[in-house]
């Protein structure tokens, strides 16, 4: 196939981009700044948004995965806020206009990249791809808004697949190296009450379902990318504290958490249980489907 990427440069990006070359695919970056980006065998670097015609550089698209968006793990300020969600409107916009515009037709397959914040946050209700969110705040509605910019390409007969990841899990990148900090430090423990829930997904098989999802055409609407077994926050910190043998004693109050991360504390000190009903039934098996075996993998390559 001949896959474009958008956020080709990210976390999942990065990682998709190296699977799918390995699979003999051939795949084009869409990223602002192609310079000092070497295009390769089966990769080519291509400028877009700012007035860029990427169209007039692709032949025979077909999948496009956007992945592009501003990150969520730096302080929501009022105008970082602003960027988060103009961001993702602007790039799901864009790729409906390339879809409009390429030579040869609009792809097969469109994966647009969403996220379990959609569903609002809850220490009681399990959500599946199925649910109505528990109730509103910044994450649901960038995340609701998101998927609502990506349709239009149903509209274009367009498979159009909405990833809706929950917490990835790397060792580097996102959230576990803050998570891991204070437990490096002999600091760790739980977050507030601990009861919250901490829907994860290792990296690996993020990049493998949007595989999954691109080679087979039953993969279509929403679907939940969240490891099947969901971890309390206080087990979940457990669980890295033995990974890093390290102690797991001293809780953080919530109160601290939210003073300290503001809006943004909403990715730690609240939570859901997010279950990958539709994943599974898929066909799509994970290979992490324990926290434990997750960062045993991604800790001992740390």
């Amino acid at each position: 196939m001949h896959v474009v990427i958008t956020g080709g440069t990210g976390l999942v990006g990065k990682a998709l981009m190296d699977k799918l070359r390995s699979h003999d695919h051939f795949v084009s970056i869409l990223t602002r700044n192609s310079q000092n980006k070497q295009n390769e065998n089966n990769l080519q670097y291509i400028k877009w948004l700012s007035g860029n015609k990427p169209e007039q550089l692709l032949e025979n698209v077909d999948a496009i995965v956007n992945l592009a968006g501003a990150s969520i793990s730096s302080r929501w300020t009022k105008k970082h806020k602003a960027r988060i969600k103009n961001s993702r409107i602007e790039a799901t916009r864009e790729c409906l206009r390339l879809m409009e515009n390429l030579t040869d037709g609009p792809p097969n397959v469109f994966f647009s990249a969403s996220a379990m914040g959609y569903y609002g946050t809850s220490e009681t209700e399990a959500f599946t791809e199925e649910s109505a969110p528990a109730n509103q705040n910044f994450l649901q509605e960038v995340s609701e808004r998101w998927e609502q910019e990506a349709k239009p390409a149903e509209e274009l007969g367009v498979r159009t697949v909405y990833g809706r990841f929950g917490l990835i899990l790397d060792p580097s990148e996102g959230a576990l190296p803050k998570m891991m900090a204070p437990y490096k430090l002999g600091v760790g423990g739980s977050i507030g009450n601990g009861k919250q829930w901490y829907s994860w997904v290792h990296r690996d098989d993020v990049v493998a379902f949007i595989t999954h999802a691109l080679e087979h055409t039953n993969v279509d609407g929403v679907y939940n990318v969240t490891a099947p077994n969901p971890e309390r926050m206080r087990d979940f910190g457990k669980k890295i504290a033995n990974a890093l043998k390290r102690p797991h004693w001293l809780p953080a109050p919530a109160f601290a958490v939210r003073a300290a991360l503001g809006e943004m504390s909403v990715l730690v000190a609240d939570g859901q249980k997010v279950m990958p009903a539709r994943t599974l039934e898929s066909g799509y098996r994970f290979k992490f489907e324990k926290a434990e075996d997750a960062l045993a993998d991604l800790l001992g390559k740390d």
